[in-house]
């Protein structure tokens, strides 16, 4: 292929070339001075990026995100401990199903896909359960589009006498949408390195507030290369991915460049350019933009087209998409628009789309009005 296509996928997501530059630099001892200070300063850099404080903790471990949240269960779980598993979505039921796999009995809340979960009946479960020991949720569910309500959650454990850890999936979520560990009481965040974080898959990312780390287990069985304990006294147990971290760097420095808030505000932009292309253009948004993702959109698939052929003709014109998950399989598409993306480019993916499809010019007019209302989001992220 001359030229590589344009992804508008929700992971993995386009590499900003000074990030594969910082990863072509020449591999060093990973136990000598030059990635000493790598570690130090990406160890320092997101601990304040998720508000861990003086005593919270940040692990970088070389896996999946999947892998991420496998560590999560494994470190704070024994087999037949009881938790609450929250699920909106095909990765909602991951996190679940990685939890009975180890053994973990779990009261699984299925909320249908295209909702955000209620956290008053979170709570209201948590009442009838005895000896729950944490409840795992998902941030930004990548499989739907939804936005759930983490923060609404935190705010109501927070008071509740038998308030258990709260294990955070926002692998699709941090940091293109802001979750910490002090300012949003939750206990743990499972991020991984492919999505807002702009680089290549390989890293698996979990912050720990304080109390998360005294529930870290010491001697849990069957556990090796996921305990957690090593990671967060700074030390590398096995061969770290040198590479990779090098590139995470590079790649907080430009999010500390581009700031939270402005950050925030270029992925919303972009939410409602694709929502508005497809209101317009025939392929429906599956969310109520209530509840709506700032990194993924569902649309359902133009009349005419079943996704995996509608998919196949956007990848002739150079344009990768993804499908739908689950249920949704044969009825959605899914447009990415997070990490280095900027609006310009999504209008330029979205007017692709509109190629094949008979009302594809409204629905490009549509995102062009949203876009042109909004042109100081661009111009900041240029600044």
């Amino acid at each position: 292929m001359m030229y590589p296509p344009q992804i508008l996928l929700p992971g993995p997501t386009p590499v900003p070339p000074s990030v594969n530059l910082a990863m072509q630099q020449a591999m060093s001892d990973h136990r000598g001075a030059v990635f000493t200070r790598v570690k130090n300063h990406v160890t320092a850099q997101l601990q304040d990026l998720f508000k861990v404080g003086v005593d919270g903790g940040v692990a970088v471990i070389p896996t999946t995100g999947t892998g991420a949240l496998e560590t999560a269960v494994q470190n704070f779980f024994n087999p037949g401990d009881r938790v609450i598993g929250v699920s909106t979505g095909a990765f909602g039921e991951r996190f679940v199903d990685i939890a009975e796999k180890m053994g973990v009995e779990v009261r699984h809340i299925r909320v249908p896909y295209g909702q955000a979960f209620d956290p008053q009946h979170v709570i209201e479960t948590l009442d009838e359960e005895h000896h729950i020991k944490g409840i795992l949720v998902t941030h930004n569910e990548t499989s739907t589009g939804v936005l759930n309500p983490v923060t609404q959650l935190a705010e109501l454990l927070k008071h509740h006498p038998n308030r258990p850890l709260l294990i955070v999936d926002s692998i699709s979520g941090v940091p293109s949408v802001p979750l910490t560990i002090e300012q949003d009481d939750v206990d743990v965040i499972v991020a991984a390195s492919q999505k807002g974080f702009m680089c290549p898959p390989g890293l698996g990312i979990l912050a720990l507030s304080a109390r998360a780390r005294e529930h870290v287990l010491k001697d849990r069985p069957g556990r090796l290369f996921f305990d957690l304990q090593p990671y967060l006294a700074g030390q590398f147990p096995y061969t770290p991915a040198v590479s990779l971290w090098n590139g995470l760097e590079e790649a907080l420095n430009l999010l500390e460049q581009e700031g939270v808030e402005a950050r925030l505000a270029r992925h919303r932009l972009m939410a409602q350019m694709t929502h508005a292309f497809g209101a317009a253009a025939g392929m429906e948004p599956a969310v109520d933009p209530a509840v709506a993702s700032p990194t993924v959109t569902a649309l359902h698939v133009a009349e005419g087209f079943e996704p995996q052929e509608f998919r196949n003709q956007t990848a002739v014109l150079g344009l990768q998409i993804a499908g739908g998950m689950g249920p949704w399989h044969h009825e959605m598409v899914r447009i990415g628009h997070v990490g280095a993306l900027m609006p310009n480019q999504l209008f330029e993916g979205l007017s692709t789309l509109a190629h094949l499809l008979p009302r594809g010019l409204d629905g490009v007019q549509a995102a062009w009005k949203v876009w042109h209302d909004n042109l100081a989001i661009q111009k900041e992220a240029y600044r």
